[in-house]
């Protein structure tokens, strides 16, 4: 992630950027008596990971510290306008993107584990609401899995949209916005809900053995939040970078094998957790379920009819794997952990 200038001669004209600066930590209390390093020792390090709209970025490795000086920045690119085709995406459009920046904070130790610290979910849009359209604010970073309550600490940031706009927008308009977004997604759940009920009322009645088969309906992400599993799925193009199914397959089998609980903060923890796609990729680490939903959403965009199966394998363990079927009827299961077929 490289600090970038906000001079206009290296920005497009006929678009409009979000300028995220990460400026420091701040009450990373377990890192409050850290020691400084000896000449040559490897001490841990700080790496924080973002995703935007398909833009990936991370920082440089930034020392451990109770008040880490992370000093990056990092430009992303906003859609143009949906009703101006090819013109400068403006405040309305602007104020329907509800895609968030969602940011990781590894700590990677001596040994060159990394390890889950925090996620932190930025609704950058109010910034759209300042006359200079800049702002800075501090997020707070929550642990992981049973960690989720308990603050890990604050992180600086400041928003800047370039050009910025000409008027602001009102803050009510944003509210109203925001509001009719939540309510929109909760009404969205509350009738998969109700249509997941009753699939599950009418599976368990058509046999008896239905009732120790292992079902998911529902995942927990690295926050303790509840999602439904479809919605970790979904066609993810590659293009040139992964030119067949074969080498998506290949791709995802060498990224490393790790149980789900490792995840967690908490020695204790040892409920399962799927990781969002994006957490899994910064990790370059995941279990079986964050494997195969990789797989599946590559497979599905190169058009192919793909599935996530979840069930167990020798010994009754749980496992998860990916599914295909071709036009003609023929099934084909892929080991998304080693890429066979």
């Amino acid at each position: 992630m490289e600090a970038i200038q906000s001079s206009q001669k290296k920005l497009d004209a006929t678009r409009r950027y979000l300028y995220l600066q990460v400026l420091e930590g701040k009450a990373f209390l377990e890192h409050l008596q850290e020691a400084a390093p000896f000449p040559g020792q490897t001490s841990s390090y700080f790496s924080l990971h973002a995703q935007f709209l398909g833009q990936r970025f991370h920082s440089r490795p930034v020392a451990c510290a109770c008040e880490p000086d992370f000093g990056e920045g990092l430009l992303l690119e906003l859609p143009v306008s949906h009703s101006d085709i090819g013109k400068m995406a403006n405040s309305s459009s602007l104020l329907s993107m509800a895609e968030p920046v969602h940011l990781v904070l590894l700590r990677t130790v001596a040994s060159g584990m990394s390890n889950l610290v925090s996620t932190y979910s930025l609704d950058w849009r109010s910034v759209l609401t300042r006359e200079n359209s800049m702002q800075q604010m501090a997020l707070e970073l929550m642990g992981i899995g049973k960690e989720n309550k308990v603050s890990f600490g604050m992180l600086e940031v400041k928003l800047e949209l370039l050009p910025p706009l000409h008027q602001a927008v009102p803050q009510e308009l944003l509210s109203t916005q925001i509001t009719m977004e939540r309510s929109r997604e909760t009404e969205r759940q509350r009738l998969f809900l109700v249509y997941a009920k009753q699939w599950w009322k009418e599976y368990l009645q058509l046999r008896e053995s239905h009732c120790n088969r292992l079902v998911k309906i529902f995942a927990q992400d690295e926050c303790a939040n509840n999602w439904f599993v479809c919605s970790y799925v979904f066609p993810l193009c590659a293009g040139r970078l992964l030119e067949a199914p074969r080498l998506a397959a290949r791709f995802v089998s060498l990224i490393s094998y790790e149980k789900t609980q490792n995840i967690s903060v908490g020695k204790g923890d040892s409920g399962e957790l799927w990781a969002s796609m994006h957490t899994f990729l910064a990790r370059k680490r995941g279990d079986c379920e964050n494997h195969a939903i990789l797989l599946c959403s590559l497979l599905l965009g190169f058009g192919l009819d793909a599935y996530v199966c979840v069930g167990c394998k020798g010994k009754g363990q749980p496992h998860t794997w990916v599914m295909t079927i071709s036009p003609d009827g023929v099934i084909t299961f892929w080991e998304s952990t080693t890429g066979n077929r």
